[in-house]
This record gives C-alpha cells, sequence and structure tokens, in this order.
C-alpha cells in the first residue's frame, strides 16, 4: 500500500465561505461513493517530500486558484482513509488547515492536465448551504464540521476525522 501525505485547505473568504472544487473522476474507485457520483471537496493534494504540511496547502491553494492566504493557518483536522486511486491502493494521510483570503476571485489556469480532467467547477459555499444540499461533500460531514469550527474556533489539537 501506498502512503499519500495530503495537506487540505478550509479556506474561507470574509463572508466564512468556504471554497470548494467539484470533482469527478472515475477512475479512482472510492469505497465511500463506488457510483462515481461527482463531489465537491477542499483545495489540496500531496505533500512534496520535505514539505511542511501547512507549507502544502497555502502552495496548493495559490497554484490551484491564485488565492493568497493571510493570517495564520491552523492544523484543525486529521484523516486516514484508505482508497484505490487510479489502480492503485493507497493511504491517504491528510492534515486539514483552517485559513482566509482577502479576496475571492479565482484563477484556475495553475490546474495541471489531470486537475482540469476531473474538475467540474467551483465555488464559495456558507455552511447552512452545505447542510442542505443533496451533493456529497468530503468530508461527508462538512456542513456540521464546518459550522463548528466557525462557532468554537479552532481546536487545542486537531480533532480526528472518522
Amino acid at each position: 500500500m501506498i502512503e499519500r501525505p495530503s495537506a487540505r485547505l478550509i479556506l474561507l473568504d470574509p463572508q466564512d465561505r468556504l471554497f470548494l472544487f467539484n470533482v469527478h473522476d472515475p477512475k479512482v474507485f472510492d469505497p465511500a461513493n463506488p457510483f462515481f457520483d461527482p463531489f465537491w471537496v477542499m483545495i489540496g493534494g500531496m505533500v512534496d517530500p520535505g514539505e511542511d504540511f501547512a507549507e502544502a496547502a497555502v502552495r496548493e491553494a495559490r497554484e490551484e486558484t491564485a488565492l493568497v492566504v493571510t493570517g495564520d493557518v491552523s492544523w484543525v483536522w486529521t484523516r486516514e482513509r484508505r482508497m484505490s486511486w487510479r489502480g492503485k491502493d493507497v493511504l491517504h494521510k491528510e492534515r486539514f488547515f483552517l485559513a482566509h483570503s482577502a479576496t475571492t476571485e479565482i484563477d484556475t489556469s495553475g490546474l495541471d492536465e489531470k486537475e482540469r480532467s476531473w474538475t467540474r467547477g467551483h465555488h464559495w459555499w456558507t455552511p447552512a448551504e452545505i447542510e442542505a444540499s443533496a451533493e456529497r461533500f468530503e468530508p461527508l460531514d462538512l456542513g456540521v464540521r464546518l459550522k463548528s469550527l466557525l462557532r468554537d474556533g479552532p481546536p487545542r489539537a486537531p480533532i480526528v476525522l472518522s
């Protein structure tokens, strides 16, 4: 099994809306999503060798959206999950970081060819919109978790997601 360290960014705009990509890749098998439905996911990706997780999350935001992170970056959630990813068994070791951007203008020209092939769109979401939506989000309970994070602030230690 391949281990893949990944950094995800809970990137909020000045109105506390969360930026998400809508993605769909039928070449990826995720046991939680056996029908390959499109879903909404945070900015993020693989942590390069020797790179800090938080730095990777900020880098991914800049590369994928051209958004600039302002202020502190806080590690708030962590998760490990096994899945088949492009024909390989992978253990994703994810860290989720809370950050803010002063702007909402998105430029996706930095997405590479593979990222462009599976990206279907993007949107800034409020927690209420996420909770009311019938669409799929990652993690599955994102609306509830985001609402709690906005109400209570970052936890003292990262919360382990199931």
